[in-house]
């Protein structure tokens, strides 16, 4: 099946099904003028919303587009969380009618124009996403520790991706992240890629160069491209990772104190150079890291004898249950992972895209220490 008709036969499911949510919820609200009118104003403005930024957004002023972008994005997770409340309510209709638990008219009583029941959905999925939105700010610390022959002293590295920053996240939240970084008192620091989140404008006002520039770490920033960074950053500034004090690694790699940092374009970039070709000319007695944003066909690792791979890109779905898809479709959609030689860390980012809710998931960074073998062999003798 063609793009252009999965692309529409997907918008008018969507649309289907968003009406019919709209429409059911609207059933459900007590027959007062000023609910339902609220109701209708949310639905119309979460589509209308998203359109407008997507179309417009960067003619507006930012704090225009900005708002816009929040809400839609927000909305859509409350509205997935409505359409479950919807689709639950006709699920216990439907068993109803077969097993007549309760009759038709109390059935009815409770589902229509009920004002207990529509406190209840609609506060249940305010509380969710308050209890999604505390989540995503309680960054969890992820630790992965290897010991390798490889290397001689002692490394940390700090790995991060997905930030996203831009429209919804601003400078001031990227600075208590450099803060999280620095703490840990990395040696290296490496961004799995989607640094941005749609264009620099938002980036550019709010100075997010500077703050990354804070990063603190001897050895290096370093960072692949993610989908987002090749639709949006790398078109619009290349110098953006420069002035942030980032070395942009695309299909190259970079050696540092025994240590190669590879970083690969993003598998969006179907010119991107093939794993075999980068590391040709890497010296195979180094500890190689490599950073490849989406986690797919991660044997190619394996194959070319990568030590350790850093991906994002998941995100883990964000919130459940989307996080079930994520899982069905990628080999490892998030956390630890050991084949053969090679370990992976797949990072469900410490940013997000759109909404700042995690319900199910949530946002981290990791810490990389690498040992020497030899040391942990003295000790024991």
């Amino acid at each position: 099946m063609p793009h252009r008709t999965i692309l529409i036969t997907t918008l008018i499911l969507f649309l289907v099904t968003y009406i019919y949510t709209g429409f059911r919820l609207y059933k459900t609200l007590p027959a007062f003028l000023f609910p339902r009118i609220l109701l209708i104003i949310l639905f119309v403005m979460g589509i209308v919303g998203m359109v407008l930024f997507f179309s417009f957004g960067e003619k507006m002023p930012t704090i225009v587009s900005g708002s816009l972008y929040r809400f839609s994005t927000s909305w859509i997770i409350a509205f997935l969380f409505l359409l479950m409340a919807v689709l639950l309510i006709d699920i216990l209709r439907i068993l109803n009618n077969i097993f007549h638990i309760i009759d038709k008219e109390n059935a009815v009583t409770i589902f229509r124009e009920n004002l207990l029941t529509s406190i209840a959905i609609f506060g249940s999925v305010a509380l969710i996403l308050i209890i999604g939105n505390v989540q995503y700010h309680n960054k969890k610390r992820q630790q992965v520790s290897i010991l390798s022959s490889k290397i001689e002293k002692p490394v940390r590295i700090v790995g991060i991706s997905d930030l996203h920053i831009g429209y919804t996240i601003s400078a001031k939240e990227v600075s208590k992240w450099v803060s999280l970084i620095n703490a840990e008192k990395p040696d290296i620091v490496i961004i799995a890629g989607d640094i941005i989140d749609n264009h620099l404008r938002p980036i550019i006002e709010d100075s997010i160069s500077n703050v990354l520039n804070r990063i603190n770490a001897p050895m290096g920033v370093y960072a692949c491209t993610g989908n987002h960074d090749l639709m949006f950053a790398i078109k619009e500034d290349i110098n953006f990772y420069k002035n942030s004090g980032i070395t942009l690694l695309r299909d190259s790699f970079i050696n540092i104190n025994g240590i190669t940092i590879i970083g690969r374009d993003d598998y969006t970039n179907l010119r991107r150079d093939k794993l075999e070709k980068i590391v040709q000319n890497i010296d195979k007695t180094t500890f190689t890291v490599l950073m490849d944003h989406q986690p797919t066909k991660l044997n190619d690792a394996v194959n070319n004898r990568i030590d350790f791979q850093l991906s994002g890109h998941t995100h883990r779905g964000q919130v459940f249950p989307i996080s079930l898809i994520t899982d069905a479709i990628f080999e490892h959609s998030h956390g630890y992972l050991k084949k053969r030689n090679t370990h992976f860390y797949i990072s469900s980012g410490i940013g997000i895209w759109g909404g700042k809710f995690r319900i199910g998931t949530k946002s981290e960074y990791l810490v990389l220490d690498i040992a020497p073998l030899e040391s942990i062999t003295e000790k024991d003798n």
